[in-house]
């Protein structure tokens, strides 16, 4: 550790692997939202909910001007990281081991208007292998994935984990999170 100034500078060996896994992942998501319009929220303490997506809508004001507002569809998710080597790759899903408490979230929230997601980012390789930079583009090396349990699901008894799988079809793309809007009947 280095002070300047009275400010304490971090090395990057002061955070963890998993610490920074988890940020990135978090970048991600951000990344997807923001380039749609939609805003992010990271609420201040952790209860299952480690990121609120909040489209903006628009309502025009008597004298012709436009206010933004926030929307009352937030949607939540809750956000994991790993690598290749965290997950079993099936031929059409992948398997990927939760803790029984945030898996029990899940279910807990199924059956809501707006479902409490998953969103699993499966990194090529722990940072900072997984981001690739060069004159082009930045990258992000790695595969996200999409998680909401069955309708009808139960919770776990299970103290540690609950392996849950994820079909392949659920990949993350660009348009990600206008797609949980649309399938969820919500227009954005």
């Amino acid at each position: 550790m280095i002070f300047v100034a009275g400010c304490m500078l971090i090395s990057g060996d002061e955070m963890t692997e998993e610490q920074r896994k988890e940020m990135i992942s978090r970048e991600f998501l951000r990344i997807l939202a923001n380039s749609h319009g939609f805003k992010i929220v990271e609420p201040p303490l952790d209860h299952g909910v480690d990121m609120i997506v909040c489209p903006v809508t628009e309502r025009v004001l008597p004298n012709g001007h436009t206010r933004y507002l926030d929307s009352q569809y937030k949607l939540d998710f809750q956000i994991k990281s790993t690598t290749n080597a965290g997950v079993v790759d099936g031929d059409d899903d992948i398997r990927f081991d939760l803790e029984s408490k945030n898996y029990n979230d899940l279910v807990a929230r199924r059956d809501d208007d707006l479902p409490l997601h998953l969103v699993l980012v499966v990194l090529d390789g722990a940072p900072p292998a997984c981001v690739e930079i060069n004159n082009e583009k930045l990258a992000l090396l790695g595969r996200a994935f999409w998680y909401l349990p069955d309708f009808g699901s139960t919770p776990s008894a299970n103290v540690a984990t609950v392996r849950v799988s994820i079909p392949k079809a659920n990949i993350l793309g660009a348009n990600f999170v206008r797609g949980c809007y649309v399938n969820l009947g919500i227009p954005v």
